[in-house]
Formats: structure tokens, sequence, C-alpha cells
């Protein structure tokens, strides 16, 4: 992948069995990266949900997506910016048949922490590695300062697609000014007073408990008995469950996980089509060539040719 600037967010490629991403952003001397992805108004899922021990800020830069973080919804549109601090289970799915394009900014908290625990960590990063769920961030166009927050987004960006002498230095005071913004306007950003209820710790580990399923199953048939019993529900209520956290469809969260699957060994195999459906848990290749073009718009055999979602070097 060195002949792109920003590579796609994760997909469940990326992603190991207890959902955590496995993608290195950076590396230990500079663990900083940016992701690009570019999704059309047909994909339902825009992020896979996953979990990393870095912070992350998700740029939006057209269109509009349903960003869930821990169970608290947020409809993203051109120009927000959302902060997610570490280890927190996140995803978005598409927002009223929206295309959208967004950019993910990933760190490792020790490349903006202090060496020692000095005024600036206490205050300022401490609460928020440390009460992760009370520091998530929506910023909007209602919010005073959105236009610094945006410009210090897009400074990391053009800092780190253009690499200048010094580059390094730049980010991280781009990330130092862009804390300093969510600061100035902290009773807005640090707080649920819009009504977004936190979703309970039982409720997050089902969650979770049906992604690690899913994740160690797809390639398998899977019915609704095997899910609800694994989860304990019956069906009824896994269905209820399943819409009620995910806002889609079990199956449909299913057969886009599976075209996830698909797309990546399309672009990084050599593998027959067929063999692909199988591998990706579709049962032929006529109902895998139906669903995979009703959600990306390509047959397998023109994605293949003509992958999407990547920005070129």
């Amino acid at each position: 992948m060195e002949n792109f600037i920003f590579t796609p967010n994760p997909s469940e490629e990326d992603i190991d069995p207890s959902l955590k991403e496995i993608t290195e952003h950076g590396n230990s001397l500079f663990p900083f990266a940016i992701h690009f992805t570019n999704h059309d108004q047909k994909q339902p899922i825009m992020i896979h949900t996953h979990w990393h021990r870095e912070l992350e800020i998700l740029y939006i830069t057209s269109g509009r997506m349903e960003v869930i973080i821990e169970g608290n919804h947020f409809i993203a549109t051109e120009g927000d910016i959302l902060l997610v601090p570490p280890n927190l289970l996140h995803g978005a799915i598409n927002y009223q048949q929206s295309a959208c394009a967004f950019f993910a900014i990933v760190f490792d908290s020790f490349f903006i922490n202090s060496h020692l625990s000095d005024l600036i960590q206490q205050s300022y990063f401490d609460p928020i590695l440390n009460y992760t769920t009370q520091h998530i961030v929506h910023a909007t166009s209602e919010l005073e300062n959105i236009d610094l927050l945006q410009t210090h987004a897009s400074e990391l960006i053009e800092s780190f697609a253009i690499k200048k002498p010094y580059f390094e230095l730049t980010i991280k005071a781009h990330l130092l000014l862009f804390f300093q913004q969510l600061y100035e306007a902290k009773d807005t950003l640090f707080h649920f007073e819009r009504g977004v209820e936190q979703k309970d710790d039982l409720t997050s580990y089902k969650c979770k408990k049906v992604l690690l399923y899913l994740e160690e199953n797809y390639k398998n048939h899977i019915s609704l008995e095997d899910i609800s019993n694994h989860i304990g529900f019956s069906r009824e209520h896994f269905c209820r469950f399943f819409k009620q956290n995910f806002q889609l469809s079990f199956f449909t969260y299913l057969n886009s996980m599976r075209v996830k699957k698909a797309e990546y060994l399309l672009i990084n195999t050599q593998l027959k089509i067929i063999d692909i459906a199988l591998e990706s848990g579709f049962e032929n290749s006529n109902y895998f060539t139906t669903v995979f073009k009703k959600e990306t718009g390509l047959t397998p055999t023109a994605y293949r040719k003509n992958p999407n979602n990547v920005t070129l070097l």
C-alpha cells in the first residue's frame, strides 16, 4: 500500500476476532496515520465496527453518515468533526441513502502525552484517556469555533500528504492546537446534554459478542436461530436488539460484512470469483454477484479491475 497517501478505513481483514483493529497507524517513532474513505449512496456500512487503542478524529468532507460510538448515535454531515477516544467500539452506517467522504486521523496517545505527569497531562489528556465515553465529541456547524477545528484538521491532512521538511513538528503542533480548541468548547462538547443516552455495559458486551460471533463464523451458514441462541435471546428479541443497536437488519449487516471480505480478496488475491464467493460466506456465485453489485455498484469482475474507495498518490 506504499503507493497510497491515504489508505482506506479498516476492512474486516484489518480487525481481529475481538473486533480490535490490527492495522499499524504509523510506527513506534511516529504513531500517526490518516485514512481516507469515499462511499457512494449504495454503501450500507461506512465504517465497519471496530476498536483500537489509539484516538481517532473523523472529519466529514462531503455527504452524511450515521456514526455510532459505544451506542451513541450521531448524524455527521459535511464539515462535522468527531473525536473517538481510545478503546471505544465505533462504526458508521449509511444515513438516508447519502454518499459520504471522510478522513480518519488516528494517533496513539503517547504522541501527545507529557513524559511526566505535569499540569497539561493531568488537566487535559488524562480526563480524555481515563473517562473515554464522557469525552466523545461531535462538533457541528453550530459550534462557535468549528472553523478553527476544521482548520487544524485540514492542516493535519495537508501536512501528512505533502510531508514538507519538519512536517512531524507541524502535525504535533496542530494536534495540540486542536485539543486546545476542544477545551475552548468543553461545556458543549464534553457532555451528553442533548439527550443522547449512553449504552449500558451489558448491552455493549452483547454487541461485541454478536460481532465476534460474525467474525468467527461469517464463512459458514448462519441462521437467526444460531445467532439468537448464541446471544441468549429469542429470535424476535434478537431481531429487535440488532436493529436497535446496529440500525440495520441482521442479514443486511451480514451480507455487507461478507461483501467487504470479498472486496479484500478481489484486490489482494487471484482467486476465482466462485472461490471468493464461497470464501466470503456466499453459497453460490449468482447470489454473490447480485448482492455485491447492489452494494458496490459493480460486478465482482469489474470491481477487481477498478477497485474504489482509495486515494492514489
